[in-house]
């Protein structure tokens, strides 16, 4: 069975779902590591009250992306791990992490790429005015959201929505494709 690491940045609600559908047994592969670069998330105490082993790696500690990178690869080796998935990692991933996991790490984006890279995805949909937007999940490779593309979910806007709106069904959608990803591409 391969093992895999989710990485986070923020709060952490994209990993926690993953933990809740881990414990619920719906993950096929083996979920081996949760790693976060912001030593305050709240996912951290939710996956150690799960049992999961735990690492922060925080890029105010290292003086480059680098050595930064380097020491995640480390931990990476250490805990034997095969895949990642990013969810919610706000770090442009480099040539020092992604050699050595070539088309081993993977994304989930707020939109429908190519449409609406980097930061914002929904904000973007909205302010342009889109009726369908949603969720991708993609290889990364060096460039922002431009790695090869594993699936897509979408939903209808309304034009009343809220950004909430959006973001709530969004993220169920994403809960979905992540699930879905995990199992297909991890195994």
């Amino acid at each position: 069975m391969k093992n895999f690491a989710v990485f986070f940045s923020g709060y952490g609600r994209g990993a926690m779902e993953i933990i809740k559908d881990w414990k619920n047994g719906l993950v096929r592969p083996n979920l081996r590591l949760m790693l976060s670069s912001n030593p305050d998330s709240a996912c951290l105490n939710f996956a150690r009250e799960h049992g999961l082993d735990c690492a922060v790696v925080d890029r105010k500690e290292f003086g480059s992306k680098a050595a930064f990178e380097t020491r995640i690869v480390e931990v990476l080796r250490e805990y034997a791990i095969d895949y990642v998935y990013l969810a919610g990692w706000m770090h442009i991933l480099g040539p020092t992490l992604l050699q050595p996991y070539k088309d081993k790490v993977v994304n989930v984006h707020p939109s429908l790429l190519p449409a609406f890279k980097g930061l914002h995805g929904i904000q973007q949909a909205m302010e342009y005015g889109v009726k369908i937007t949603g969720v991708t999940t993609h290889f990364v490779d060096e460039t922002i959201d431009g790695g090869r593309i594993i699936a897509q979910k979408c939903i209808e806007l309304n034009p009343d929505d809220t950004f909430e709106q959006i973001d709530n069904r969004l993220f169920k959608v994403t809960t979905l494709i992540t699930l879905e990803t995990i199992n297909e591409i991890f195994v």
